[in-house]
């Protein structure tokens, strides 16, 4: 889902004691390079701040955790062994602790609460809403506007139109399956967060990309994680998918750290270079939404920053580039 205004929230951090990092001569060369590498990819912004003291502690757990990482891609496991588990919430505990100290100070928890249906419409073959009690122009002068937005046809996997608030400021819009193989989907939108035509936009192309790339073409539903493909929740991308090439190019080396606490915004203060807004850094399917967005709204990035890289992902892929074109067209652009 898109927020009018996301934030990522934190949780109460623990503190780690260190350990005992092994002489080098007892770390194979080729692991050393592995966790050297690691080490600046995980620690992000926080690699030219720390102390060799506070470099060893994070290489100690990451020489642990690379042979139990590469065995468990030998087998192909997605699950991480309950030794892993361990060593990457200490890992991550190391990282909150480092962010807290070097970067900025975190905010305060916000709870999130379900909001009901103000009215909901089940949307015909021919794309008409069929209302139910609580129709009202406003509401369909909602759907109209998405559908100007979007190249003709983009809308015939949605069956479930819904309109809901949460109060100003909160929810804009989400996309979800309404069946068990993402073959058929529901759009809701809050008018309360509507009036931005610069936000409506944006949110409109990021709730599309998540059916883009979350629909049954793209993903399983209800089958077991594997180690090669990206999974969430309930469900497993397909190789060939847009997000597990998203995931494998992007993600891969620090997605165990963003999952030991995922509500943390101290994650993305490592890696602000690596994401277009402090939102993106949620999960990998966030990530991928709000760069889409930014793919078809904007200027295909010149510099080789991760996020430009992010943004410029969606030119490998025709059809996307040609959903682009016609959006652009619709939006004048």
């Amino acid at each position: 889902m898109r927020r009018a205004n996301p934030i990522l929230l934190l949780l109460p951090l623990l503190f780690l004691s260190a350990c005992a990092r092994p002489a080098a001569d007892a770390v194979a060369p080729s692991l050393q390079a592995e966790v050297a590498r690691l080490t600046d990819i995980q620690l992000g912004q926080l690699a030219g701040r720390l102390n060799q003291m506070e470099k060893d502690q994070v290489q100690s757990l990451l020489e642990e955790l690379v042979p139990l990482r590469q065995a468990r891609a030998q087998e192909g496991r997605w699950e991480l062994s309950p030794q892993e588990e361990e060593l990457v919430e200490q890992l991550n505990q190391l990282y909150e602790d480092f962010t807290q100290r070097y970067l900025e100070e975190p905010q305060e928890p916000v709870e999130e609460e379900e909001t009901p249906a103000l009215a909901q419409y089940e949307i015909g073959a021919d794309g008409t809403l069929i209302p139910d009690k609580s129709d009202k122009a406003e509401y369909r002068a909602l759907w109209d506007k998405v559908n100007e937005l979007l190249p003709d046809g983009s809308l015939k996997p949605f069956t479930r139109f819904t309109i809901f608030t949460d109060g100003e400021a909160e929810i804009l819009a989400y996309v979800v399956p309404v069946d068990d193989n993402g073959a058929q989907w529901e759009l809701a939108v809050d008018p309360e967060d509507a009036g931005d035509p610069v936000e409506f936009t944006e949110t409109v192309y990021h709730e599309y990309a998540h059916y883009l790339t979350l629909n049954d073409k793209q993903v399983a539903y209800g089958v077991p994680k594997r180690y090669d493909c990206y999974g969430e929740n309930d469900l497993v991308s397909n190789p060939d998918s847009y997000l597990n090439a998203f995931y494998q190019r992007f993600w891969k080396d620090y997605l165990d750290d963003r999952l030991a606490d995922p509500e943390s915004i101290n994650f993305y203060l490592r890696h602000e270079d690596d994401f277009i807004t402090s939102y993106a850094a949620t999960s990998p399917s966030e990530d991928i939404a709000e760069c889409f967005s930014y793919f078809v709204l904007y200027d295909r990035p010149t510099g080789t920053s991760v996020w430009e890289q992010k943004q410029n992902f969606f030119y490998n892929y025709p059809e996307l580039v040609a959903f682009r074109d016609q959006a652009r067209a619709r939006l004048g652009l």
